[in-house]
């Protein structure tokens, strides 16, 4: 199994190979998408290599930003190769054409709330205003939070229509009879015959989509004279048919992993467990999205795989919704062990959190009650980051090349400057235990 994790500012993009196929789980922000993602996708696509899954865990604009982009891209190219074979004249993209992409599994607005024709609100601004004005920390990031998703609920809608049978034509959540990915059963899915790598769903179970789907007809209801509306409303307009051929002081552990302080969106995030069968070996890598550690549990449990009051110890776990503290606790850091840890987080909105990372070492490094009790737990261990100072400073310097204010780029890189420095004290102290990987000016490779 190889995962090659790209950078994607404050989001996900991390592409996994393994037992014959090829899946993109989220595609980051746009801005990193253009950067990065996008000539490393060409490279893929050249080589003669698709997608066999893009699979978005959730709506938020870093995770589903970059994909929007990706299919904008085949858009544009599906139009300018139309052409050509036609005869027309036809200027290819400044960019490379991206790979094809056998099938995509997305919780998409549209199958949540079909039958609501409503428009849709300012809701998620008004709670994000209302946020803003309270002290508390916890508060402010919960506001970032939903403005980030507010902002995003339009590029999931553009996502849908773009695969569209009249359009791009790529299936949509085809394992799932066309309907919402979720858990349903023990079942374990395939991509490919012959495969030697097995897909199970850890969550989002029916309840976390009804809430979801709760939530999103309060937002629909609730609008009024939103101009997000009508800009969204135009451009549906104007992409209603067939692709043309033009166009506070408190203990660690009582201020962490509160549910309460997890947006609904998060919490129904599409979370994966891939378990590669590799000379009789099964390696496995768990998925996480921006969920809650106690829906990781959950699925687990689900599929029989974590007994009560167990532990599992996997190959690689990516680490839930960019190590925010409010996603996981010290129990779950005890409970489930691995080789690998992966962050995907530029330090943006103080992440990944440090009293997360406190958990995460005691877990492995620890004395007494805090070290996991999994038998691997005193194995040598990987943190993997992919974004690091030395980058954030590469981002800053573009930045005012093109006479832009770098601000949070400097308070985001102040804090992964902290989490270099705990990572960095933490490895020396380790014995050879622990080996912290960082990204530097190309995608980080992780094989296992």
């Amino acid at each position: 199994m190889k995962l090659t994790i790209l950078p994607s500012e404050k989001g996900d993009c991390i592409l996994i190979e393994g037992g014959g196929v090829a899946i993109l789980a989220d595609g980051g922000m746009p801005a990193s998408y253009q950067k990065s993602v996008r000539p490393f996708l060409g490279a893929w696509a050249a080589a003669g290599k698709p997608l066999d899954l893009v699979y978005v865990s959730h709506v938020d604009q870093d995770h589903i930003g970059g994909v929007l982009r990706l299919m904008e891209d085949l858009v544009a190219w599906r139009v300018h190769n139309f052409k050509v074979a036609n005869g027309r004249a036809s200027r290819a993209p400044d960019y490379p054409e991206p790979p094809a992409i056998k099938r995509i599994w997305h919780n998409s607005f549209k199958a949540l709330v079909p039958e609501n024709s409503g428009p849709i609100a300012t809701m998620l601004a008004s709670r994000a205003n209302a946020l803003s004005s309270m002290a508390n920390p916890s508060a402010l990031k919960l506001a970032a939070a939903y403005r980030n998703i507010a902002a995003s609920i339009p590029e999931a809608i553009k996502v849908s229509r773009r695969i569209a049978a009249d359009q791009l034509n790529i299936p949509l959540n085809e394992e799932f009879g066309g309907k919402l990915a979720m858990v349903r059963g023990p079942d374990t899915i395939t991509l490919k015959r012959n495969s030697r790598m097995a897909i199970k769903l850890l969550g989002p179970f029916e309840k976390d989509l009804a809430i979801l789907r709760e939530y999103w007809n309060a937002w629909l209801k609730d609008a009024e004279n939103s101009k997000s509306v009508a800009s969204l409303k135009k451009w549906l307009g104007d992409n209603a048919g067939p692709i043309g051929t033009a166009a506070v002081s408190l203990s660690i552990d009582d201020e962490i992993g509160h549910r309460n302080n997890v947006t609904e969106p998060n919490l129904a995030s599409l979370m994966l467990l891939l378990e590669e069968t590799y000379h009789g070996r099964v390696k496995r890598l768990v998925l996480t999205g921006d969920g809650h550690h106690e829906d990781v549990l959950a699925g687990l449990k689900h599929h029989g795989l974590l007994a009560d009051g167990g532990g599992l110890h996997v190959d690689i776990l990516k680490m839930p919704h960019h190590g925010s503290e409010h996603n996981m606790d010290r129990t779950f850091a005890k409970r489930i062990t691995a080789d690998h840890y992966v962050f995907c987080a530029n330090g943006e909105h103080d992440n990944p959190d440090l009293r997360i990372l406190e958990v995460l070492l005691d877990s492995r490094l620890g004395n007494g009650s805090d070290m996991s009790a999994n038998a691997e737990a005193g194995r040598p261990f990987t943190i993997w980051l992919n974004c690091s100072t030395a980058f954030m400073g590469d981002e800053i310097a573009a930045k005012i090349a093109e006479r832009k204010d770098p601000k949070e780029l400097r308070k985001a890189r102040a804090h992964l400057a902290k989490v270099e420095a705990m990572l960095d004290e933490a490895s020396r102290a380790s014995n050879g235990h622990l080996t912290v990987r960082l990204l530097d000016d190309a995608p980080l490779i992780l094989e296992v």
